[in-house]
């Protein structure tokens, strides 16, 4: 090693990567992540914060597998976690002994009166029994989401997303308003507080009732900045539906 910082271009992706990838591509339907599709990388292993590819090439999971993976890759004592309870049983909705010692210890662990517990296998399938359970709860039916947002892909939370590709889909689940987030630092309607008078609150509540008067549209340059489908899906516009 010396002190000089060596810096080695890559091609990217490896030739083993690519073809793994073209030959998977061949029979995987639409809807992998953009940043397994954009690097089209063929991972072999991991260790701890690392992957590998099947290339050699090592690379830092800033990612953390989308957010799963917080306590690395082939941690030793996870691993051999995994293997005794796949040895016993692997699926099923039966109570185990581990599970019931986990909602326990969730139980215990959580702030309040928040002592219990669901699991689901997807986001979108959580944040759906969220909405219902906010629903049920309050007697409620109307949400607010937020352009840019990201929360699955399934037919209950698709109003929320904050993508145009959605509107292709057919009528989507009523009850559904979307709004610039509330951020001062990037106001999407190009206004400074206090003197805007919380003008995306008065955005959003003409959203959810139009007869209580229509504040201006975003700006154009924050419409730019927001999303490059802001002003092709209508969202800049005060008037127009989520």
């Amino acid at each position: 090693m010396t002190d000089t910082l060596r810096r080695t271009q890559l091609s990217l992706p490896g030739p083993r990567s690519k073809a793994l990838f073209d030959a998977e591509a061949m029979y995987l339907a639409p809807g992998t992540q953009s940043v397994a599709l954009f690097s089209q990388l063929s991972i072999d292993r991991g260790e701890g914060a690392l992957l590998y590819d099947v290339d050699g090439n090592r690379y830092v999971d800033l990612l953390a597998g989308v957010g799963v993976a917080s306590i690395g890759y082939a941690h030793p004592k996870y691993v051999a976690a995994m293997q005794r309870q796949i040895a016993r049983v692997h699926v099923g909705s039966f109570t185990t002994e581990h599970r019931a010692a986990l909602v326990k210890l969730i139980a215990e662990l959580t702030p309040g009166d928040l002592n219990r517990s669901q699991f689901y296998s997807s986001g979108a399938e959580a944040i759906e029994a969220a909405l219902r359970l906010a629903k049920s709860r309050t007697g409620h039916t109307e949400v607010i989401g937020f352009w840019g947002g990201f929360h699955g892909k399934t037919g209950g939370v698709l109003p929320l997303l904050g993508s145009s590709f959605k509107h292709a889909l057919g009528p989507l689940m009523p009850g559904a308003y979307l709004s610039p987030y509330a951020s001062c630092a990037r106001c999407a309607f190009g206004k400074t507080f206090p003197s805007c008078e919380w003008h995306c609150v008065d955005f959003l509540r003409h959203k959810i009732s139009p007869d209580s008067g229509a504040p201006e549209r975003c700006s154009r340059s924050s419409m730019r900045a927001c999303s490059p489908t802001c002003s092709r899906s209508g969202r800049g516009s005060a008037a127009a539906s989520p």
